[in-house]
């Protein structure tokens, strides 16, 4: 694993809850203190950026620079669709086998809010899952 000694935030701090693809695998936190708790237990590489969203929707990056994880606003991608959020969600590396497809049918219905925040239930769900097969 890849400890940092810094969690920051560059400008402002985020809406959480948050999530955060570490090549492929997603975390969600709805908070700074488990978001970075979480990051400690995954390999995050000097000098690279990840890819984030926040509550928002709005696009970040988590960019580790000399040990420091740095959240910042600033990308160059825009703002994700309703259907590129659910593919995003349901091509992660650490789905679990027996999850379910979060659905790409009736989209024009649900708000981007109520999808995101139904996606970090589920990550913090699965999450929650996995924990226990383990103990």
């Amino acid at each position: 694993m890849n400890d940092f000694d810094k969690f920051a935030y560059f400008l402002r701090s985020p809406e959480y809850p948050f999530i955060v693809d570490v090549d492929g695998i997603l975390i969600a936190a709805r908070s700074g203190k488990p978001l970075c708790g979480k990051l400690l237990r995954v390999d995050l590489v000097d000098g690279q950026s990840y890819e984030a969203i926040d509550k928002t929707g709005a696009p970040w990056s988590l960019i580790m620079v000399k040990r420091t994880a740095v959240l910042s606003p600033f990308n160059l991608r825009n703002q994700p669709t309703k259907l590129e959020l659910i593919r995003w969600f349901n091509g992660r590396e650490n789905k679990p086998a027996d999850e379910v497809d979060y659905s790409e049918k009736s989209l024009s219905s649900k708000s981007r809010d109520r999808i995101l925040s139904e996606i970090v239930d589920r990550l913090l769900d699965a999450e929650k899952r996995n924990a226990s097969r383990r103990a």
